[in-house]
């Protein structure tokens, strides 16, 4: 009879029973060929062979037990019958074929490894799929290794490239075609950064290239968010400005986790200025911009606060002096908006931010500024006792050391 005519299943032809058997007491029988199996298989064509210590018989026919787990079951009864009736392999999924592929490694059915393994690598994987197969794969060896590629650990120039264009594409100006996706871009940057069991992805410490194009995307940046001013201050309101502070206040969070707030820092200095003029008009349906710009300002300050950023000390009193004004207006229209969203920590960091930097001015640049603050109807926000104590404590120490 030629060999393909062989079936598993057909007793007429049968000269080999196969037990799948497990310790829970199942026991499936397969009618088989010893021709077909000990071609196909190592581990058939040992216990088939005369070098074989024991063989049982069954029914006046040769007996192999293959003994498994529960969970193994279906697989080698699933690699036994693919001797006789190779299969796509999609037909039985990339769990199932996994199954199959290690039952196929343990019987030596080298064909049905190979054919499992090309599926294996080239099928998409879902999570519990990746999770499977990354539990089961690696202990078969380095022959196995290819169906591994896509999770192999990625060249750290790769990433940062990667980190880079993204970066530059969240980045970009705004495009209602693009806003919902450059959002997702910067979800998935935030998750390259993130520290949390594993070290994050990128950093940039001590590596120049990517801080110079992390740079040149933020000047980018603020040269359209200030052409974007300039325009608001001859036309009105534009709905991109929105989109590029909501950029503006994703990159200080990025660049506070690279220690780059210094990029930032002193443009948003230079800016304030004409930022002012504009921020008592973003009122109404235009109000997310203006706590948008509070909370900006909080960052840049925050940054200057833990000496992060070093400016000048002329920049440093322009910038106070700038904010102050703005930020007590801005919290009163908050208090009488009664905006409920808006986090009221953030006005709480301003404060103390404000009162840090004021105190790492000179003596007589404070004593304007507390001049200013007390005949203020605002007096009490940002509350500037702290730095009334202080400047008096050093007035009078200085008092002493010179007279």
């Amino acid at each position: 009879m030629s060999y393909h005519q062989f079936k598993i299943g057909d007793r007429t032809t049968s000269d080999v029973v196969v037990r799948v058997r497990t310790d829970e007491g199942r026991d499936y029988r397969l009618y088989c060929h010893s021709r077909v199996l000990s071609e196909n298989s190592d581990y058939f064509g040992e216990r088939l062979s005369n070098e074989w210590p024991t063989c049982q018989i069954l029914d006046s026919r040769y007996c192999v037990d293959v003994q498994c787990t529960e969970s193994e079951f279906n697989s080698y009864v699933n690699a036994i019958r693919l001797i006789y009736k190779p299969q796509p392999c999609h037909w039985y999924g990339v769990r199932g074929t996994l199954g199959i592929l290690l039952a196929s490694v343990h019987l030596g059915l080298h064909k049905i490894t190979l054919s499992c393994a090309d599926y294996l690598e080239s099928a998409p994987w879902d999570e519990a799929d990746e999770e499977e197969i990354l539990r089961a794969v690696p202990p078969l060896g380095p022959k196995f290794e290819r169906i591994l590629s896509r999770l192999q650990l990625v060249d750290l120039p790769q990433v940062s490239q990667i980190f880079l264009s993204a970066f530059c594409f969240a980045t970009s100006a705004p495009n209602k075609l693009k806003t919902e996706l450059k959002k997702c871009y910067q979800d998935q940057i935030e998750y390259l950064l993130t520290e949390d069991d594993d070290l994050p992805l990128i950093s940039v410490t001590n590596n120049e290239h990517p801080k110079r194009e992390l740079k040149k995307c933020v000047v980018n940046l603020f040269e359209y968010f200030g052409n974007l001013v300039e325009k608001e201050a001859r036309l009105g309101i534009d709905q991109d400005l929105s989109v590029v502070l909501s950029d503006i206040l994703w990159v200080c969070q990025i660049l506070t986790k690279l220690d780059m707030m210094g990029v930032i820092v002193p443009f948003w200095v230079d800016m304030s200025p004409k930022i002012e003029k504009l921020v008592d008009v973003f009122v109404g349906n235009e109000s997310e911009i203006r706590l948008k710009v509070v909370e900006i300002t909080s960052k840049v300050l925050e940054a200057m606060n833990f000496g992060n950023v070093v400016l000048p000390p002329e920049k440093r009193f322009d910038l106070v002096k700038t904010w102050i004004p703005i930020l007590q207006r801005t919290k009163d229209w908050i208090e009488e908006k009664n905006y409920e969203s808006f986090d009221g920590e953030i006005l709480q960091t301003l404060e103390s931010s404000i009162v840090s930097v004021i105190l790492t001015l000179p003596s007589d640049w404070q004593a304007e500024i507390l001049s200013q603050g007390f005949a203020s109807k605002h007096v009490q926000y940002p509350d500037l006792l702290e730095v009334f104590e202080v400047w008096s404590y050093r007035a009078k120490s200085a008092k002493r050391r010179f007279f």
